[in-house]
């Protein structure tokens, strides 16, 4: 989905009536295409950039040791950014790597600010995209603290589907914390129980 398209679809805006404010910020977003395997950020960067991911799928990790700690992933429709560097001015301590080919606007953060305080509407927006997202970071510490394997997976399987198609089962194992070889016994016999239940 397009920018433009995304913020016109939320409450707080109507194109129509907010055609100026629309001008002023397709001016201060840029647009960029990353081919699978690039980085849009790597540790040690600062990151002074919130991203929206327009098409492709990004993979959200860090690195213990030489150990691959996958973290989330976002995909089309989804804002992003590393916040203890976007916010303190850290360096970050993540790596976002495109796994698709994927297309990507962002805004610096001096233009975000600035826009914030331009438009009422427009900080409304971000307070409730903060919101969800801090949402969906409670969700994701519950379901990866409490539940079982097999339940983690059975969440994946009803909240995040896309996960289970569009990304690599080792990337998957990192981000679920669970053992290559078990997640391949959970996902055959996930795969046995839906043949069982064809009709012949």
């Amino acid at each position: 989905m397009k920018l433009s398209e995304r913020l016109s679809k939320s409450p707080y805006f109507f194109k129509g009536t907010n055609s100026v404010f629309f001008d002023w910020f397709l001016k201060l977003v840029y647009s960029r295409k990353v081919k699978k395997g690039e980085f849009i950020v790597e540790e040690g960067e600062i990151c002074d950039k919130l991203y929206y991911i327009e098409k492709g799928l990004v993979r959200i990790y860090r690195l213990e040791g030489d150990k691959e700690i996958t973290t989330w992933f976002t995909k089309e429709g989804d804002f992003v950014t590393t916040v203890n560097s976007f916010h303190f001015g850290l360096p970050s301590k993540e790596y976002f790597e495109a796994i698709e080919d994927s297309v990507i606007y962002y805004i610096n953060k001096k233009s975000y600010l600035y826009l914030v305080e331009l438009s009422t509407n427009f900080a409304k927006f971000s307070m409730d995209e903060l919101l969800t997202n801090l949402c969906e970071y409670q969700n994701q510490c519950e379901f990866l603290r409490t539940l079982s394997a097999q339940d983690r997976l059975k969440y994946i399987e009803s909240k995040y589907p896309y996960l289970l198609t569009r990304v690599k089962q080792k990337y998957l194992c990192s981000f679920l914390n669970i053992e290559a070889t078990y997640l391949s016994k959970l996902m055959n016999h996930k795969l046995a129980e839906s043949e069982q239940k064809i009709p012949d």
